[in-house]
């Protein structure tokens, strides 16, 4: 009935193993999400800091919000950005909320459509205008 001493210490001994044996798979999966998650993000994150540092007067930056705008200032004190996003209109943004920088090609790009839609936009109101005078006419 009693359990013999040399059973009882290769019981200890194989838990012991066991428990080893059980913590290897937690131990492979935190090792492989290091290094598909943990790791890339940090290389993320420090490539981000080094572009903003890098900003400066006259660089076009596009927000996390999608705004898109030219930096006129840049004060490190508070850790901001004076953008301005039209003619005239400037706007405080933390450095935090900058989630691109345009290239020098990119910025033109960027530009372009702005006008075209302006443009095609007059020409609309425009026509508009044109056929709202004529249905009045024709009605009376």
């Amino acid at each position: 009935m009693f359990i013999s001493e040399a059973f009882a210490a290769g019981a200890e001994t194989s838990s012991a193993g066991a428990s080893f044996a059980s913590f290897i798979p937690l131990i492979l999966i935190f090792v492989v999400f290091y290094f598909l998650i943990i790791r890339p993000q940090q290389k993320k994150l420090k490539e981000h800091r080094k572009l903003i540092d890098q900003i400066k007067r006259g660089d076009m930056v596009i927000t996390s919000a999608g705004i898109i705008g030219s930096v006129n200032r840049v004060d490190e004190t508070n850790a901001q950005f004076i953008v301005e996003i039209a003619p005239k209109v400037e706007v405080k943004i933390l450095k935090s909320a900058i989630s691109e920088v345009l290239s020098k090609d990119a910025q033109q790009v960027a530009m372009q459509p702005v006008e075209k839609n302006k443009i095609e936009k007059d020409k609309i109101i425009a026509e508009n205008k044109k056929g709202k005078g004529n249905k009045s006419k024709n009605a009376a």
